[in-house]
């Protein structure tokens, strides 16, 4: 890294909302051809400070500069690139056309040249060095990890000066990110400057040059990589130091009660799929983009059909031609990965997104509203899950990712239910929020809410599922390939065990 006037400069940012400080006269100093990782808790100010260089909101104070130059984001237009979280994707568009948006429809004689159109999707995709679409998919068939690259090719059609990643590999499975961040380091060797945020602190090691810590709206602390470690970022992070240990992983009796069998499953034509999940055990479903986790878990669920197989439940079989309602009946929940997508109601209160489904709590839709019951019952969830702010009339939209996430977490534990399967967990959510989603799903394990639940966890998170779960299966095309438990249960075993499933040399030696 030269020592060179850089390409952007924040002096001073100050934001109010509501005469609230969400930014507290920030300074942040990006240079040439340079990954800045910025770190810090939801509702630290880096959403909010992105939002400000985005052009989305106004600041009340301080100065942006662009190459020394003062700018401000609302009034001009700026080589500034940005993919949030909400990706903004057409689901009724093609991927293609999805890229044109962005890269601008290519015409010939005054038309749109739709063959073009298709060839510069193919091209933007050959460039990144990403395992590429069919250009003619609609969006609305793809997976979440799809969108998410999606999100991030079209964005760099623009070959910006400075890109602004916000959490882009939350729902990316490992070999995808790895992908992902290969091309991160083409655009930063070309001289693209990259602020990239992200709560999986293990991604930013080898990749940032230097790192920024928010915390309640201010600059921390700004140092080099090689001079910082996981725990210093993390007691930065957090304002208190902070062990980070993996959970002791008590051994499951070889007599503990299967809760959930899955017997010769067949999904989209894929598998069969044989296993159990016991009482109290956490269950990892993993595996490289398109292995079939997710759509087996949505299949448990009752949010897809099978073409064939068994689902036994406490020993007796569920009908495979059941739905949502009968499966939340039995006793069967599900917290979707697309947060946005499918588990909150924005434009609603917090009281209104906890109480939403009232077959959630095996109670009549016909059955009246009591609003001060519900207020009170919403205060003391807010408090047993540490939502913030903790303002039952608040809308959902205020919240940040990983408070909106305690709040659907908090819906589904109070469901009491015996089987509890969760997509990406703690996609999108800070350090602290992850280990108190940690702690509530591992509870609901042992007693409380959940009693002794089998909780199935879905991830691309590979940290997070050799930290939490007490076994894990990789699946490989429908199959399971292999499993894990106990001290075998590692991150670098599952990388290795994915890559070997579907035919790919392991990540690491």
């Amino acid at each position: 890294m030269t020592e060179s006037q850089p390409v952007l400069q924040v002096e001073g940012l100050t934001k109010r909302f509501f005469g609230a400080l969400a930014l507290k006269a920030v300074d942040f100093t990006l240079m040439p051809g340079e990954i800045h990782a910025l770190v810090g808790e939801n509702g630290a100010g880096k959403s909010t400070l992105i939002k400000i260089l985005a052009g989305v909101y106004e600041r009340d104070g301080g100065r942006i500069l662009l190459d020394g130059r003062e700018v401000d984001p609302r009034q001009e237009s700026l080589p500034l690139a940005f993919v949030h979280q909400d990706l903004a994707l057409v689901d009724d568009l093609s991927v293609a056309e999805n890229i044109a948006l962005i890269a601008g429809y290519p015409k010939r004689g005054g038309l749109i040249d739709w063959r073009e159109v298709t060839r510069q999707a193919e091209r933007i995709y050959e460039t990144m060095k990403v395992e590429p679409l069919d250009p003619h998919r609609l969006v609305v068939t793809l997976s979440a990890p799809e969108k998410a690259i999606l999100g991030i090719v079209r964005t760099l059609a623009r070959n910006p000066r400075v890109l602004i990643l916000d959490e882009p590999t939350a729902a990316l499975p490992e070999h995808d990110a790895k992908r992902l961040f290969d091309a991160m380091r083409q655009l930063k060797a070309a001289g693209t400057s990259i602020i990239y945020v992200s709560h999986r602190l293990n991604e930013l090691f080898g990749l940032a040059d230097r790192l920024t810590v928010f915390r309640d709206g201010r600059h921390v602390h700004s140092t080099a990589m090689s001079e910082t470690s996981p725990e210093r970022i993390v007691e930065q992070m957090l304002g208190r130091s902070v062990e980070l240990v993996r959970a002791h992983r008590e051994a499951k009796s070889s007599d503990a009660s299967v809760m959930l069998k899955v017997a010769n499953l067949i999904v989209d034509r894929r598998g069969p799929i044989t296993f159990e999940a016991k009482a109290g055990e956490i269950l990892g479903l993993v595996g490289l983009r398109g292995g079939g986790q997710e759509a087996v878990g949505r299949t448990i669920f009752g949010a897809k059909q099978p073409d064939a197989g068994r689902i036994v439940l406490e020993g007796r079989d569920l009908l495979l031609g059941d739905g949502i309602r009968e499966r939340i009946a039995a006793g069967i929940v599900l917290l979707p990965g697309d947060r946005l997508g499918e588990s909150i109601c924005p434009g609603m209160s917090l009281t209104e997104n906890l109480f939403i489904n009232p077959g959630i709590r095996q109670q009549s839709a016909w059955r009246p509203i009591v609003p001060r019951r519900e207020r009170a019952e919403t205060a003391r969830r807010l408090e047993q899950f540490d939502v913030r702010p903790r303002n039952a009339a608040s809308l959902i939209d205020w919240l940040s990712g990983g408070n909106q996430q305690k709040v659907c977490i908090a819906r589904w534990l109070e469901a009491q239910a015996k089987v509890l399967i969760l997509e990406e967990p703690t996609a999108g959510v800070d350090i602290g929020a992850k280990l108190a989603i940690h702690d509530m799903l591992r509870r609901a394990t042992r007693d409380g809410a959940g009693n002794g639940a089998a909780v199935i966890v879905v991830s691309s998170d590979l940290d997070e599922v050799s930290a939490l779960c007490d076994r894990a299966l990789i699946l490989d095309r429908g199959r399971i390939a292999s499993e894990l438990q106990g001290d075998e249960l590692t991150m670098d075993a599952l990388i290795a065990r994915s890559s070997i499933g579907s035919g790919l040399a392991p990540a690491h030696p």
